[in-house]
């Protein structure tokens, strides 16, 4: 595989560039809100960064396909080999709500697999990148270090967190059986999605993320949520599967989460998790995610 240092540059420049305007439209409260069909919102902010990362992927890459959140979905995506998946804004509601709990995402998906992801948070100025074979980082504030997630120890309990947008609250009961299995008392719900800064020093709230959806209630994530964040938990040392261990395949006809997921921070936690949830989600359907 030909290394992907170009494509890091500009999707690091491209993320670093929507997110000044993004914080800018953030820091003057300067960004109307919209509702789209489905009921989530949308902001003059994400429309901004959408133009400002589309425009820079497609005068660097000009044959890659592009998916984004905010863009009309092209199929012709489908017989590419690259493919860009963003979201301009992850957590809009955050945004709208002025938490400072967002991040701008771009993950680079080959042949169906992500190998490059960027996700930077405007608000804190905080860049956490990673592309296959070159490992992880953080940048806080222009300050460059290399990320490696801290391991759970065989004979500890790892923190369980699941997420709204991975089927919370409806998924508690039988996450918490999870947990206790484990040893892991009460599992902490997130509003969030994928935030891998989560599982980082000094607020590692968690070792590992784990969602799935029950009573039939539908996916409320979509591969431009995860793409960018499984790419730098892989190469911090972690690992991301659906609930069956799995690979989660992107670039997909439609682009929703399935099979829900667990991220966690090492692979002997991660098996400790999925061995945990075997009795609550049975065997894996046939289908592929």
């Amino acid at each position: 595989m030909a290394t992907l240092e170009h494509e890091l540059a500009v999707a690091t420049a491209a993320v670093k560039v929507a997110g000044a305007t993004v914080r800018d439209l953030y820091e003057r409260a300067a960004a109307a809100s919209y509702t789209k069909g489905d009921g989530s919102p949308v902001t003059d902010a994400d429309l901004a960064a959408d133009r400002i990362i589309r425009g820079a992927l497609r005068s660097a890459f000009p044959t890659d396909a592009i998916l984004t959140e905010e863009g009309a979905d092209d199929q012709s995506r489908l017989a590419a080999a690259r493919c860009w998946v963003v979201d301009p804004i992850d957590g809009t509601q955050q945004f709208v709500d002025r938490t400072g709990e967002f991040d701008v995402l771009i993950a680079l998906v080959e042949d169906g697999r992500p190998t490059l992801g960027v996700l930077y948070q405007p608000t804190t100025d905080t860049l956490l990148a990673a592309a296959t074979g070159l490992g992880a980082w953080i940048e806080r504030a222009g300050e460059r270090q290399p990320l490696h997630f801290a391991p759970v120890q065989p004979d500890e309990a790892p923190r369980l967190m699941t997420s709204f947008w991975f089927g919370a609250p409806d998924n508690l009961p039988l996450l918490q059986r999870a947990a206790d299995r484990l040893g892991a008392g009460a599992t902490s719900t997130s509003p969030l999605g994928v935030t891998v800064r989560h599982f980082v020093p000094p607020i590692h709230r968690a070792d590992a993320l784990v969602g799935f959806y029950v009573n039939g209630r539908p996916s409320m994530a979509w591969e431009w949520d995860f793409a960018a964040p499984e790419v730098v938990v892989r190469e911090a040392g972690g690992l991301v599967t659906d609930v069956w261990g799995r690979p989660h395949r992107y670039n997909k006809p439609d682009p929703r989460n399935v099979g829900g997921i667990v991220l966690s921070v090492d692979p002997l936690t991660h098996q400790r998790v999925l061995d945990a949830l075997r009795p609550e989600v049975g065997d894996p359907p046939r289908t592929e995610d």
